[in-house]
Order: C-alpha cells, then structure tokens, then sequence
C-alpha cells in the first residue's frame, strides 16, 4: 500500500513538473512574442505615420490637379478620367512605401503585385476591357462632359467619365452608367457636336389641296418664329400618296437646345396655319359609290 502511495506521489510530482515547464514556455513565447512587437512598434508607428500623410497629400494632390485642369480649362471628360488614374496611382505608390517601411522586400512585393496582377487579369477581363475603353473614349474624344449622346438603346447628358463607366442622365432625370468597353465599341450618336439639328414632321392635306399654296402657308408661319433658323433655310418637300391624303414633310433647322421641343411646336404651328388657310387636314374614311336601277 505504501507502495503504490508512492508511485502516485511520483506520478502527482512528475505531471507539476511538466505543467510548470509548459506554463514555462507559454510565458516565454508570449514574452518573447512582446518583446518582439515592442521593437516592431517603432517601425510600425512610422508605417502608420507615413500611411496617413500620404493618404493627406494624396487628396491634395488630386485637389490641386483638379482645380489645375479647371484653370486650364480643360475637357470633364478628360479631367474625371485622370483624376481617378491619378487616385489608384497614388494610393498603390502609398501602400508599397508602407509595406517597404514595414520590411517587406521590395522584390516580394514585386511578385505579390505581378501574381495579383495576373490573377486580377484573369478574373476582370470585363473590367481591363472597360479600362482600355476608357482611354479610347479619352483620345478619341467622340463626346464630352455636357453633351447629349444616343448609344445603342441609351441616351442622355454625358456626366462623367470614369476609368470603368460613362454615366448618363436621361431627360427623365434616371442615372445611366454604361462601361467603357460598351461606349467604346458601340455606335455612338452625339447631337450636341455639331450645335444645330434638323428636324422633319409629316404633315397630311387633301388630294384636292394646292401643294403650292400649302407650302408657301407653312413656310410662312415657320418664318416668324426665330427658334427656326434661316440658314439653312426651312423646306417643305413631298414625300408621296397616302390612302387619304397627300404627305408633306416640314423640315426645318434649330439650335440643340430647342431639339427636343421643336417637333411639338411645329405640329402645332402647322395646324394652325393650315386650318387659317381653309387647307383640309383629311382623316381615314371611306366613300361608297351606289347605281340606280
């Protein structure tokens, strides 16, 4: 019996002494583990120092670059675009100075970006497509920041100009962003470019109507009103037999910015002065013809 009171004395002694040596060891880790990030700490309060001027200094130089391009007068499209090249270069330059300062090779840092980059390639092949189109859209200039373009089933008042996307604002005020590599490809209607439009509306009289006599009513009533332009000068042309009527065509010419509301003015003009003139406007209908007998 006293025997086996030894042993477990023994056995009691021998597990103190491997706790004591673990707890030994734990301690030392974590004292080693503190004694390690307090020589760390240095470096990395100046990691964070420099992180957050650079961060600073990055703003200010987008500011200044921004209100330089303003001075300079230079294209929003063009001024949008670089600024948000110039924000994702400064801000890599920042995060590598940063990782620099905290030891990390600059040729580990080198592969870390290259194997990204690969990766990052791989799997936004959209995105590097929306990019090139972006700087297609910057050299090619086919529209700028203000003007009304149509594209594809899209149109509005070019916003902006972005590194990935074009916004639009649609007459009914909806935001509209398409991607660069859509803009860039695609067929791209810009009203605004050439600063006059014309613009065309059928009209109908009867067959027993003076064409002649219709013409000079509608030119005349389209003449005082100065929204149409007088070079070139508004037309009326014949653009063939209907059912019940002959077709005219009302073309006239007006600056972009009565576009869109000169069809509606024309329309209403045209009746006016055709119904002043006792010139019939004919509607659908149909005539029987009946014999005696």
């Amino acid at each position: 019996m006293i025997y086996h009171l030894a042993d477990i004395q023994s056995d009691v002694e021998e597990g103190l002494a491997q706790s004591e040596e673990a707890l030994q060891q734990t301690t030392g880790f974590f004292s080693e583990l503190w004694e390690k990030f307090l020589d760390y700490l240095p470096t990395l309060l100046v990691a964070l120092v420099v992180f957050f001027i650079g961060l600073t200094l990055s703003k200010a130089l987008i500011k200044i670059m921004r209100r330089s391009m303003q001075r300079a007068n230079v294209n929003q499209t063009a001024a949008g675009f670089g600024q948000s090249l110039l924000q994702i270069l400064l801000y890599t330059l920042l995060l590598t100075i940063c990782l620099t300062i905290l030891g990390v090779p600059m040729s580990s840092i080198v592969a870390i970006v290259g194997a990204a980059g690969l990766a990052i390639g791989l799997a936004l092949q959209d995105s590097l497509s929306n990019l090139a189109g972006g700087f297609i859209i910057l050299f090619a200039k086919p529209f700028q920041a203000g003007d009304y373009i149509i594209l594809d089933n899209v149109e509005g008042f070019v916003q902006s100009v972005t590194i990935l996307y074009t916004s639009l604002q649609t007459r009914d005020n909806k935001m509209v962003f398409i991607p660069n590599g859509t803009v860039s490809t695609g067929e791209i209607i810009n009203l605004s470019q050439c600063g006059t439009l014309k613009v065309s509306i059928p009209l109908s009289i009867a067959y027993d109507a003076n064409i002649e006599q219709a013409r000079r009513v509608l030119l005349d009533a389209v003449d005082t009103d100065e929204r149409f332009l007088k070079d070139p000068a508004p037309s009326v042309s014949m653009n063939g037999h209907g059912d019940n009527a002959v077709i005219l065509s009302l073309n006239v010419t007006v600056r972009f910015e009565d576009y869109f509301g000169a069809p509606a003015i024309l329309y209403e003009i045209a009746k006016q002065a055709l119904d002043r003139a006792k010139i019939e406007i004919p509607y659908p209908q149909i005539v029987m013809h009946t014999q005696n007998g």
